[in-house]
């Protein structure tokens, strides 16, 4: 019997999420939108939670025949009451999330001494604590599926510092401590909790907000010479995601092109 041409092409990484509901905050664009792409292609219905809109996204997934595997929902994710909202409308629609993907983000370029404490609560509003409520309204599923994925997208500034952004990676880092404690209280329940942490990406919002010479300078310092791109980010969240990653929790996996290993 011949084989279909189709499914010969068809790579196995289809197949690897198993039509899971993933939901994937910040997916409207830049590394929230590679994660969500590749979420679907891998094979998982994915839920964007983004205050922005979501339109540039769903029309690359258009492009790819990923339609019925992406939607958008408009969700400011600071809200308690909103993200209960959005999370059960998608669990109305498709199944309990099984995969949580923290990529959204708030970040500018400031002193600390310059900041205003209303401007650095926005930043641990976005950035973490938006986590405590995506998780109060997604665990209880995983935990009564017995499977679950949590991954959240840190920052290599972590590990680095940065200059002038004392407020971001302090969120970021607040993050790996959610990982580390969070592995250990859901391990039991077949729930694995991950940090993805980026180095420098290009992306439409940096490329606008950062010098070139930023890009060039931080390529010379990695082992890998050549700026990040979102998709680096999204093949190894995928990754976590899968029953590959089953025996892999508590980690901070750096992604970073090796800086510093040059």
């Amino acid at each position: 019997m011949g084989m279909n041409p189709e499914s010969a092409r068809a790579p196995r990484a289809h197949f690897r999420h198993g039509g899971k509901v993933a939901v994937v905050t910040g997916g409207a664009s830049g590394i929230g939108q590679a994660i969500a792409l590749r979420l679907a292609q891998d094979g998982a219905r994915v839920a964007i939670l983004d205050i922005a809109d979501t339109g540039e996204t769903l029309q690359n997934a258009a492009r790819e025949d990923l339609s019925a595997s992406i939607a958008g929902w408009r969700c400011d994710i600071t809200d308690p009451a909103v993200v209960d909202r959005c999370v059960g409308e998608v669990t109305s629609r498709w199944a309990a999330p099984a995969i949580l993907v923290h990529s959204a983000v708030y970040q500018f370029v400031k002193p600390l001494e310059q900041l205003s404490f209303e401007e650095w609560r926005r930043v641990q509003s976005v950035n973490q604590d938006s986590m405590f409520h995506l998780l109060r309204s997604t665990l209880p599923g995983m935990k009564a599926a017995e499977w679950g994925r949590v991954i959240v997208i840190a920052s290599s500034t972590f590990f680095v510092g940065a200059n002038a952004m004392t407020h971001y990676v302090t969120s970021k880092g607040a993050l790996i401590g959610l990982v580390h404690g969070l592995a250990g209280e859901v391990g039991s329940h077949g729930i694995t909790v991950n940090a993805v942490a980026p180095g420098l990406t290009r992306t439409a919002k940096a490329v606008a907000d950062l010098p070139e010479d930023l890009f060039r300078h931080v390529a010379g310092l990695q082992a890998i010479p050549r700026n990040g791109r979102p998709e680096d980010q999204a093949g190894v969240v995928s990754f976590l995601a899968s029953d590959d990653a089953a025996f892999m929790t508590g980690q901070s996996l750096l992604v970073d092109g090796g800086q510093g290993r040059t």
